[in-house]
């Protein structure tokens, strides 16, 4: 069974707020503090096992003069014991090919593809029979010529509640 039948409004806004977080996400799970401290840094140094929560449209610029082209992306990094939306748990580097196709949603479909196929290593079960649901963030035409070259995999609890534990191994 695959989990990709989400309508295309929601999807849109789905890899709009994906895009937003792209701009600059940052360090948290495990090199976090265990408490509900959230620390910044660089978005280079995002790392599979990061825990974050979802962006807030307060945090967020969106340049309404291109389709989901984000500007500033504010994103507090937890701790995974911390209550959180979602984790990291595949980061693929692109290729320089890919800055052409960004935008298109055959870039979108192909990287749900890698993020579906890297899913069972991480989490224990492949992404099919897992409870769990994923989607991916990537860099937008702006955040390319920023240096943003990864396309970051991530878990998250099928209805939107909190995960205060880590999903590496849950094997659900």
């Amino acid at each position: 069974m695959r989990k990709f039948n989400i309508d295309r409004q929601k999807l849109t806004f789905t890899v709009a707020v994906g895009t937003l977080m792209m701009a600059i996400l940052t360090s948290g799970c495990s090199k976090a503090e265990e408490g509900t401290q959230s620390v910044s840094q660089d978005y280079d140094e995002a790392f599979v096992g990061m825990c974050f929560d979802d962006a807030y449209p307060e945090d967020t610029h969106i340049d309404e003069n291109s389709n989901a082209a984000i500007t500033h992306l504010a994103l507090e990094p937890l701790s995974c014991r911390a209550p959180h939306d979602n984790e990291v748990y595949y980061i693929h580097r692109l290729p320089a090919t890919a800055e052409a196709k960004l935008d298109t949603d055959e870039f979108f479909e192909d990287m749900l593809d890698v993020c579906e196929d890297k899913f069972e290593d991480y989490i224990g079960s492949s992404y099919q029979d897992s409870y769990y649901e994923m989607s991916v963030l990537f860099p937008t035409t702006e955040s390319w010529k920023l240096g943003h070259r990864n396309a970051i995999c991530y878990a998250f609890h099928p209805a939107a509640k909190k995960l205060d534990f880590e999903l590496k191994g849950v094997d659900e």
